[in-house]
């Protein structure tokens, strides 16, 4: 399911914006973490938990919501 996801994390990117995922094995719970930033526009996402792909979907849904009017 998360590579179904890359294309629209490099239209997302190729807007300008930085995409990170994070698995954190120090951590016994929500150990991945999504980060969205764009600095042009201020815009700062980020979600903790254990299921990368939701936490994936709803960022992007999130950037799409606040960058496409």
């Amino acid at each position: 399911m998360l590579d179904q996801l890359l294309p629209l994390v490099e239209g997302v990117q190729s807007r300008g914006a930085l995409v990170l995922l994070k698995w954190d094995g120090e951590r016994s719970s929500k150990r991945c973490t999504v980060v969205i930033t764009q600095q042009s526009t201020d815009y700062v996402f980020r979600q903790d938990s254990d299921d990368i792909v939701a936490s994936l979907q709803a960022a992007l849904a999130d950037y799409r919501a606040k960058h496409e009017h």
